[in-house]
């Protein structure tokens, strides 16, 4: 069987390599290889052949039913590019064998011509496949659900198998051009340790990455998605687009690029309809390279290079545009069925719920415990208008303890399971904020009115109390916290300034201060935050030193209340202040409280709980070699929570804020993932099978044993459900609800014809619960967490991707660049001819990029990425040369723009051995791993719109206002110190689209 094997791969090998010499081989390659065997030679490829593009299975997709799709270019036998893919039978029979796996395509960031396959079913550690190369991909896309074999084939040194290692192949066998053979280094470091070679097959190690290629498609969820594109001109004869964007008389085709770097180029047929789309005459025409257009693929065979396509829509606008912006994040990420009104039967649903509810009102308070003369009250942002948690806190006279209560609307009460308002929500799972507004996951009626517990307003609420110790902080387990189903009414709507001006000290007076109701005094509300303030800060003391750690994050808020149009006219940067903590420290209480209750349940196997696993063992192990071995950081330990967050407060003491967030990005890539909803449990083991442990419920950053979300079921949906378990538990209801809608219906339809069967269960039915409020069973449960987990992550880079825009944007309006400090995390030294490069990460704007080393003198800076300068009073100055300082430090050579530019002596030195070319003033600024320092952002005139970062000039006015800001130790960086022939692999993550969500 092993020599089978070998023989097989061998065969795959030799089968893509001679496609990619244009021969004609079948799937296998057995005609090719039988000549080869034999010692013939193998024929020249027909003329033209080396010219193909695929466009001539190029079929109109846009053209309407009915109409016969046009086709272009030669008919007959054409060259097969790709394998055909198995059919059904084949991959059932694979898949039960053992020999194809099924998972999902996920192309890597970095390294286009590289791809990975977990599959499904596999355990988070588990590595994942490799697939490499476009043949190996055989016309499967980022996203889609695919079947693959395991191969043999040659790996390139320091391929890891997993995306999330941030390395790839140095040589791609089946490589296109998407593939370039590049020098990589550490990514922490200067340049390269190894050459550029390809390596012999390997024997399979249990550290070597598993070669795979895709032999099916199983779900195409990828090429199915809608994907926003920009089109340009076809030129088949160079193969290159027309820089002009004109579209000539006789061109069949446009190329729909999409704004995915992952995804493949679109072909998009020419006729009468799309020329009316893209405003082509029949003489052709000029595109504009900064719409945005929604694409879908249609067909991709197995002679095409490229898939054919079809528009899904019209034009959604400009780069650069916001409202274009916007649309094109909620596509990216596949949420714009959320920015789309609630159906006409929801919202008259919603009506009846709310009409009900304030029918009903008095006599559910009678099944309640009514606080609405309690002092409760809320703190939340000054422009929330869903308010879903309230708190209440009381000094407990002679017990050195104080009684918490935190109280949350009752959203599941009001939305049941069936609904169609429910159906909806699952699907949505998420409210998704944008800039300016919220796609809320629940209509206007629940969400702002009935729900959001507004001050002065009787509302229904599901609360949680719990006492802790005023002493210590530490929570009270005699009595345990314990659950109710609640009426309250706040006295009074604080938002998070007001609270910190409280603590602080502050006066708020005459219309400043908040009104109060109830009979309440403003005095009392004031009495209360001071008393939370003192034992909230002592429940964080003791949690951060007890194991738990927290991740600090600049955000940008952008002011767009006074913009016509939604730009931006001014940001400030997010603060975390005590009063922000102090809730959150209440909120984290009261969903512990909750998840551990839930887990000791008779319901607990029906619990949705949130877990965070601790980071992966091989990329800690490489960071802390790197910052103890290679910077000299002995200091570092991430062996646990509490030491992890222990090494990154010594960062902050020592080197100061900007070097701390830096660190702090740097070990939440480093192996750090994300925390997830999960059904709590075991399930029953399959027939034959051994039973698989169940999930572990820890979560690593905030080192809680149980945890899960209760708070905010008004835009979570996993709030929702675990608001349901609860309540079943409190009101005894402790079967799921599901198939009791189905009962009913098969019992209206068996009513005249009553057997003893149909009694039977209507017996059954008499004994399940009844009641307002149900819970799923545990494989609905599972089956909604996946979808929450994915739709949280879709919101969250959706998020970051409109606030990358929307900077840009804001830059553009301001017609001024950005000036700020930057750490070195990387040198990129190439072979390539302008290839340096050096990444650095901008803790401002949370994220890294690559400054491209680019000499002054070079030709109008041939090759730089277009800036956007229309307005901008301002120059690039660029350095006259740089010098290579080992792996981990870099020379930049400064000269003035003119001869009597002068320079003060303490701000830099004198380039040493070397003689002025000109009477030019030099300056010499030395960069080591780590080292902060000034760089400016520009926005560029490109799509997706994004920005450039470089290094500021020591002559350019803004350099020293920058460097002002910079510490001595912040500034000086890291000496880069070899401790191993490999070096170090693994920094972070470069691949990981932002930064891991952790609570």
């Amino acid at each position: 069987p092993g020599s089978l094997f070998a023989f097989r791969s061998a065969c795959e090998l030799w089968t893509e390599l001679l496609v990619m010499a244009g021969y004609v081989v079948d799937a296998h390659g057995s005609e090719a290889l039988s000549v080869l065997l034999a010692g013939g030679q193998l024929p020249l490829p027909p003329p033209g052949l080396e010219q193909e593009t695929g466009q001539s299975a190029a079929i109109s997709s846009t053209a309407p039913a009915g109409e016969q799709p046009e086709f272009s270019g030669q008919k007959g036998n054409r060259r097969r590019i790709f394998d055909a893919h198995l059919d059904e039978d084949a991959v059932a029979a694979g898949l039960a064998s053992g020999e194809l796996i099924r998972g999902t395509l996920r192309v890597s960031q970095s390294k286009l011509g590289t791809a990975f396959v977990k599959p499904d079913g596999a355990k988070s550690d588990a590595k994942d496949l490799v697939v490499r190369g476009k043949q190996h991909r055989n016309r499967a896309v980022h996203g889609d659900v695919v079947i693959v074999r395991r191969i043999l084939i040659g790996r390139q040194e320091g391929e890891s198998s997993s995306e999330e290692d941030g390395h790839g192949p140095l040589v791609a066998a089946g490589s296109d051009s998407e593939e370039e053979i590049v020098l990589n280094g550490a990514l922490l470091g200067g340049g390269p340790k190894h050459s550029a070679r390809a390596q012999p097959a390997p024997s399979q190690g249990s550290d070597d990455p598993q070669m795979a290629k895709v032999v099916a498609i199983a779900d195409g969820k990828g090429q199915n998605r809608v994907i926003v594109c920009t089109l340009h001109p076809n030129d088949y004869d160079t193969k290159k687009d027309v820089k002009d964007c004109k579209v000539k008389q006789d061109d069949k085709f446009v190329k729909a690029q999409p704004t995915d770097k992952r995804l493949p180029t679109i072909l998009i047929q020419l006729n009468e309809f799309t020329r009316k789309a893209f405003k082509l005459s029949s003489n052709g025409g000029k595109l504009d390279r900064f719409q945005l257009w929604p694409v879908q693929i249609h067909l991709w065979n197995e002679t095409s290079q490229s898939p054919l396509g079809r528009l899904k829509g019209a034009c959604i606008g400009k780069a650069g545009s916001l409202i274009a912006e916007e649309k094109h994040a909620l596509i990216e990420n596949e949420l714009d069925d959320h920015d789309v009104d609630f159906v006409e039967e929801e919202i008259d649903e919603v009506d009846d719920i709310v009409e009900n509810a304030d029918k009903n009102f008095a006599e559910e308070i009678k099944r309640r415990h009514d606080l609405q003369k309690w002092r409760i009250f809320t703190i939340d942002p000054a422009t929330a208008k869903d308010l879903d948690d309230a708190i209440h806190v009381e000094d407990i006279p002679g017990r050195d303890q104080i009684e918490v209560g935190v109280h949350i609307a009752d959203v599941g009460h009001f939305l049941k399971i069936g609904t169609v308002t429910d159906t909806e929500a699952q699907r949505r799972s998420t409210s998704v904020y944008l800039i300016g507004r919220v796609l809320p996951m629940l209509p206007h009626g629940l969400c702002n009115h009935l729900c959001s517990l507004n001050p002065n307003e009787p509302k229904l609420a599901f609360s949680a109390f719990f006492r802790l110790c005023k002493r210590t902080g530490e929570l009270v387990d005699n009595p345990p916290p314990w659950f109710e189903k609640t009426a309250i009414r706040s006295v009074c709507r604080l938002n998070y300034e007001e609270a910190q001006d409280v603590i602080d000290g502050k006066e708020l007076e005459g219309e400043l201060e908040p009104q109060v109701y109830g009979g309440h005094t403003w005095q009392q509300i004031k009495k209360d935050i001071h008393l939370l303030y003192d034992v909230c800060g002592k429940v964080r003391n003791g949690r951060l030193t007890g194991g738990a750690m927290t991740i600090s994050k600049m955000k940008m808020i952008f002011h767009t209340r006074e913009s016509e149009d939604g730009t931006p006219t001014g940001y400030h940067l997010e603060e975390h202040s005590a009063s922000h903590w102090v809730i959150e420290e209440l909120m984290l209480l009261a969903n512990r409280c909750v998840a551990k209750h839930l887990a000791r349940s008779v319901l607990s196997e029906a619990a949705v709980l949130r877990n965070h696993k601790a980071p992966d063992g091989k990329k800690a192990e490489g960071l802390k070699k790197l910052m103890n071995d290679n910077l000299g950081m002995r200091e570092w330990d991430m062996s646990s929570s509490t030491a992890l967050y222990q090494s990154c407060q010594a960062i902050y003491k020592k080197f100061g804020t900007t070097l701390g967030l830096c660190v702090e990005m740097m070990t939440m890539r480093a192996g750090m993932k994300q925390a997830e909803y999960f059904v709590y449990g075991s399930d029953e083991p399959e027939e034959d099978k051994e039973p698989e442990d169940p999930e572990d419920p820890h979560h690593f950053a905030l080192n809680f044993d149980y945890y899960t979300h209760f708070t905010s079921p008004i835009r979570r949906y996993p709030d929702v459900m675990v608001h349901r378990v609860l309540c079943s538990l409190l009101e005894g209801r402790l079967e799921a609800a599901e198939g009791l809608e189905d009962f009913e219906e098969e019992e209206e339809d068996l009513e005249e014809e009553e057997d003893e069967e149909v009694k039977a269960k209507k017996e059954v039915k008499a004994k399940k619960p009844k009641g307002p409020v149900y819970f799923q069973s545990r494989e609905l449960a599972k089956d909604q967490v996946g979808i929450c987990n994915s739709k949280k992550t879709a919101s969250r880079r959706c998020q970051e991707q409109l606030d990358r825009a929307v900077f840009c944007i804001y830059l553009r309006s301001l017609k001024e660049w950005f000036y700020t400090v930057g750490t070195v995390l990387a040198f990129h030294r190439s072979n390539k001819e302008g290839g340096d490069t050096i990444t650095v990460y901008c803790a401002q704007l949370g994220r890294e990029s690559k400054a491209r080393l680019c000499k002054a003198h070079e030709e109008e800076l041939e090759g730089m990425i277009e800036l956007f300068t229309e307005g901008v009073e301002d120059e690039l100055m660029l350095p006259h040369d740089w010098k290579w300082k080992g792996r981990g430090a870099l020379e930049l050579k400064w000269k003035a723009k003119r001869a009597g530019d002068g320079v003060e002596a303490e701000d830099a030195e004198e380039a040493e051995g070397e003689e002025a070319e000109d009477d030019r003033p030099t300056k010499v600024q030395h960069l080591k791993t780590l080292s902060c320092v000034p760089i400016v952002i520009i926005p560029t005139n490109t799509v997706p719109i994004d920005y450039a970062l470089y290094f500021v000039s020591p002559f350019h006015p803004k350099f020293a206002e920058i460097r002002a800001t910079i510490s001595p130790e912040e500034e000086r960086g890291f000496d880069w110190t070899e401790v191993d022939e490999e070096g170090v692999e693994v920094l972070f993550d470069e691949d990981n689209e932002g930064t891991p969500a952790l609570d």
